[in-house]
């Protein structure tokens, strides 16, 4: 997620600009609840990757803080077909 202006040493975005008592990777901040970033993403990937999203049986979801760079923040999604030993695993 993108960090807010006031994590920045005189409010200015930019690499070794992170104040020192700025959160590491997790923020309760009010930049959205993580279901709705999820479902944002849920609905951007009908018709692309599946019919539709109530195809998917399993979600894992984090919400961090950018920390790299200009952290201006991404949406990463990872992928994978569950097989019967991976559901014995997660259950």
């Amino acid at each position: 997620m993108k960090r807010p202006n006031n994590h920045f040493i005189g409010s200015k975005p930019g690499p070794g600009r992170l104040k020192p008592n700025a959160p590491l990777k997790y923020y309760n901040n009010r930049s959205g609840d993580v279901d709705n970033l999820c479902k944002f993403v849920m609905d951007s990937l009908n018709q692309v990757l599946y019919a539709d999203d109530r195809q998917v049986v399993c979600l894992n979801a984090i919400k961090v803080l950018d920390s790299d760079g200009d952290c201006k923040g991404s949406t990463d999604v990872e992928i994978s077909v569950l097989n019967d030993e991976d559901e014995n695993n997660i259950m």
